[in-house]
């Protein structure tokens, strides 16, 4: 599977930043993080997300819709429910909209 953006592996699990370039086969999980406020008052919120192929289109399911930490402590609880999920890959802020269909979806 084609990634683009940088690839770390944490724990057993792959990190990689940015949005995929070919369609997910397996479930995945997808972190969001966004920085809200300025200043000293500026704070991470959190967004986790998995998705899986399904019969025509991706299923997405929001595990955690808001989740305010640091953007290294939201990383470690994604590892550690990736692990315990047997995921085997995290995408960091992808666009989850951007995603390339799967193969089952284009052709039928």
């Amino acid at each position: 599977m084609a990634q683009q953006g940088a690839k770390t592996v944490k724990d057993g699990v792959q990190v990689i930043q940015g949005t995929p370039s070919a369609p997910i086969t397996r479930p995945t999980l997808f972190l969001k993080l966004l920085r809200v406020g300025e200043g000293k008052s500026a704070r991470t919120r959190a967004a986790l997300y998995m998705v899986r192929p399904g019969p025509a289109d991706y299923v997405v399911k929001e595990l955690i819709p808001d989740l305010d930490l640091e953007p290294q402590a939201a990383l470690e609880k994604t590892i550690a429910i990736a692990k315990r999920g047997e995921v085997g890959v995290v995408y960091l802020n992808a666009d989850i909209e951007r995603i390339p269909k799967p193969r089952a979806a284009v052709n039928g």
